[in-house]
């Protein structure tokens, strides 16, 4: 036994040293992966159901095929109260307060009277009341009848110088005085400026324009004038003196209203109106037509 030589390496410093792995082993089993703390990994969960008034709850995989009777290992890491039911202030509803009850008049039920109080009863007189006779309604005035236009004269003079039905024209003296002649019907007028309206007439080429030097090549007359047919209607005739070349202060102008109706007969008269020189036009006068080509002519 003397002779046996000391080893360091002997059976219970291997023993020691195994068991020492085994323990550091086992706490790397035990110990949560992933470098987060043990309060944040989620371990296990408890939730509690207010309404149906159960307790449901989330395990790891670990605790899936535990029994009952086997010892668990457990460390109460954090934890959080429940929410306190909030006082609500008490609702007053209107079905919940005390209603008084309507009174209940009671009214008095008429009897019928008896004989003996019939015949006591003083009989109300009946005196015969006669009805008035109801008044005749007054009768509406009868609507007078419009009044017929006074036959116009027939024109005895001569016609215009382009064959027409009719014709509103105005004509002067000087070629150089600056004078243009309005029919209106409504709200349509026909004039230098608006050449043709099917509702009242064209314009009469009495202004012409020279296409190569621009020049104005005027007239002394103007017209307007309906060609296919006779246009019934009211036409309001207007003048207007825009410059007088011999500086005029006023220049007298010739009107002549003309119509050819049926059985060509020819209607017509003539007009004269001084103007001044003026930047707005001047009423001549009204012309009432009819489609027959009698005319009334109001200045």
């Amino acid at each position: 036994m003397a002779r046996r030589s000391n080893s360091l390496f002997n059976l219970s410093f291997l023993d020691l040293l195994t068991s020492a792995l085994g323990a550091i082993i086992f706490l790397f089993i035990i110990t949560p992966k992933g470098g987060e703390s043990a309060s944040k990994v989620q371990q296990a969960m408890v939730f509690f159901d207010t309404t149906q008034m159960k307790i449901h709850g989330e395990l790891p995989d670990s605790l899936l095929y535990k029994t009952a009777g086997d010892t668990l290992l457990m460390v109460l890491l954090d934890h959080k109260d429940l929410p306190k039911e909030k006082k609500e202030p008490k609702r007053i509803f209107a079905f919940n307060e005390k209603r008084e009850t309507p009174k209940v008049i009671e009214k008095p039920i008429n009897k019928a009277p008896t004989k003996k109080e019939e015949k006591e009863q003083p009989k109300p007189r009946t005196e015969k009341v006669e009805k008035p006779e109801p008044e005749p309604k007054p009768k509406a005035p009868p609507t007078p009848a419009p009044k017929p236009i006074p036959s116009a004269p027939v024109f005895k003079g001569d016609a215009p110088s382009v064959p027409c039905k009719v014709s509103f024209e105005i004509s002067w003296a000087d070629v150089t005085d600056n004078i243009d002649l309005f029919v209106c019907r409504g709200s349509s007028c026909v004039y230098g400026g608006r050449k043709k309206d099917r509702n009242v007439g064209q314009w009469d080429s009495g202004k012409a324009r020279n296409r190569l030097f621009g020049n104005d090549l005027r007239t002394n007359q103007e017209a307007i004038r309906q060609y296919d047919k006779i246009i019934p209607g009211e036409y309001k005739l207007y003048a207007q003196l825009k410059e007088s070349k011999q500086k005029k202060t006023s220049v007298t102008v010739n009107g002549l209203i003309f119509t050819k109706g049926k059985s060509n007969l020819q209607r017509g008269e003539t007009f004269t109106k001084t103007l001044k020189v003026t930047k707005d036009r001047v009423y001549i006068g009204t012309v009432i037509l009819q489609a027959d080509g009698n005319y009334q002519f109001k200045k």
